[in-house]
């Protein structure tokens, strides 16, 4: 049976989706290729028909998720990035982040995945990452744009590690003092 293009194009949508909460939660080696088909609604055979396997999968899921939705803005469209960054960080840095992995922002969970993979997915983290560095740069006022750069590697640091090291502490105190230390620092760093 062939399937029409717009059923093409929601399956693969659908898998990347699946896919990415999946392997949020449970991570690259902890979640296997009939796992994300399942919770996608597919087969495995419907899943190699979209991606050559499961680190293709990844590289799709970094290309489409990474920064979003901060550096999603469609072109023409007036933006206030300084705003829109700090509600961004209060966003990301926060307690209800660190609850929802699944959707959550995909650095703090598949960075470490990441490290391991293929120079292509590397090659395509490294283009959003390049993207978002980018996009918080211009937010940034004051200094000379390599010290902005500094500032932009510096809050996202905050950011990612924050998460990374509340998501592994216990609930209670500790995680909530990681994230309350992070954002502080974070907005000190975006008002300089």
């Amino acid at each position: 049976m062939r399937y029409s293009t717009d059923q093409k194009i929601k399956t693969r949508r659908s898998i990347i989706e699946s896919g990415a909460k999946a392997l949020k939660t449970g991570g690259f080696a902890g979640v296997g290729v009939d796992q994300v088909a399942a919770a996608a609604g597919v087969t495995s055979g419907s899943l190699y028909s979209n991606f050559s396997g499961k680190e293709d999968l990844l590289k799709e899921i970094i290309g489409t998720y990474l920064g979003a939705p901060y550096i999603d803005v469609q072109d023409g469209e007036e933006v206030d990035w300084r705003a829109r960054f700090e509600k961004f960080l209060t966003g990301y840095i926060s307690a209800a982040h660190r609850m929802n992995a699944a959707a959550g922002c995909v650095m703090p969970a598949l960075s470490a995945d990441v490290s391991r993979a293929s120079a292509a997915v590397r090659r395509v983290y490294q283009r959003k990452m390049g993207e978002l560095i980018g996009k918080m740069v211009n937010a940034l006022g004051g200094g000379t744009q390599r010290q902005r750069r500094e500032r932009a590697w510096t809050i996202l640091a905050l950011m990612v590690g924050s998460m990374t090291i509340a998501r592994a502490l216990p609930d209670g105190h500790e995680s909530g003092e990681v994230i309350d230390a992070a954002l502080k620092s974070a907005l000190g760093i975006l008002k300089q």
